[in-house]
């Protein structure tokens, strides 16, 4: 592989109006490649058509445990909800519950399953999985989402890594569990799971919801001819987006100006680089494939 592949994927797709339009402009006048649907999220059907008239933006499934209400009667997933039917309110407290076995393997498979139905139900055809706050990458995880990827014939599943252990990082605990991630990231990269592939490496984990023009014009500086995927959280201005997940302390709107950036735009463009998508990249190993 002579050149740079990269994926571009914006995450929450779904998640809220604002986040659909600027994940939409940010395809159409930037380099977003790929979006993830959160099939929970109370913008779903308004990113269904939103992705109706951009045919070209690949798209995926955020698998969502956390934070939003369940697709599921919550009769069905009682550990996974609080008495008011919200899930865990972090990804931290997911985990807590998850690893210490209080939040039930059914209530997770039986949640996740009743998300891909109404993806595949709403006509759409998911070529990769992620997850909302990157729980998929949990031990025991891991395996339910490699589960889904092959009962539905999705190609791609994201290996989450970190590329700065010590970027933006407020506390001593945050390298730690960074480098623990990434341990299992080498981990999964050297397993054999075909037909399900991933990236060769992610980049942007560092930066989540805070990715400006001049971080991503370093990242795209130091990039390997592999296979990349960036991940990304562009957004518009809005009050109630703001105010309903003020804990984040994203910037999506600064996103969005980064991946519409001119600079970007042309940086991406130019000989070092193609931009493409999961359904690109499925498309391009199984003409390989039929090659051999």
């Amino acid at each position: 592989m002579s050149r740079c592949l990269i994926i571009v994927n914006a995450d929450d797709m779904g998640l809220h109006e604002a986040v659909n339009e600027g994940i939409i402009r940010a395809h159409r006048e930037g380099i977003v490649t790929s979006a993830s649907l959160i099939a929970c999220g109370a913008a779903f059907e308004d990113a269904l058509i939103r992705c109706g008239s951009c045919p070209e933006l690949d798209l995926g499934v955020h698998l969502t445990l956390v934070e939003e209400r369940p697709l599921a009667p919550v009769e069905k997933v009682p550990s996974l909800v609080n008495q008011d039917g919200i899930m865990p309110r972090s990804y931290t407290a997911f985990a807590c519950g998850w690893l210490t076995g209080k939040i039930h393997e059914r209530d997770i498979r039986f949640e996740l399953e009743t998300q891909m139905v109404r993806v595949l139900d709403s006509g759409i055809h998911p070529t990769h999985l992620d997850s909302h706050q990157h729980v998929h990458c949990l031990p025991g995880m891991w395996k339910i989402t490699l589960d889904i990827a092959k009962k539905y014939a999705i190609p791609f599943v994201r290996v989450p890594a970190f590329d700065s252990l010590w970027a933006e990082a407020r506390t001593l605990m945050v390298p730690a569990l960074r480098a623990a991630v990434n341990l299992m990231a080498v981990r999964r990269h050297m397993a054999h799971t075909r037909p399900v592939r991933w990236a060769d490496q992610v980049r942007g984990f560092a930066f989540s919801g805070r990715l400006t023009t001049s971080r991503l014009l370093a990242i795209l500086a130091t990039l390997r001819p592999e296979l990349t995927e960036i991940m990304v959280h562009p957004g518009i201005p809005d009050e109630d987006l703001q105010q309903r997940y003020r804990q984040w302390e994203f910037e999506w709107e600064a996103e969005l100006r980064a991946l519409t950036d001119p600079r970007v735009v042309a940086r991406c463009r130019d000989g070092d680089f193609t931009l493409t998508s999961f359904a690109g990249m499925r498309t391009l190993y199984q003409t390989m494939q039929s090659g051999c």
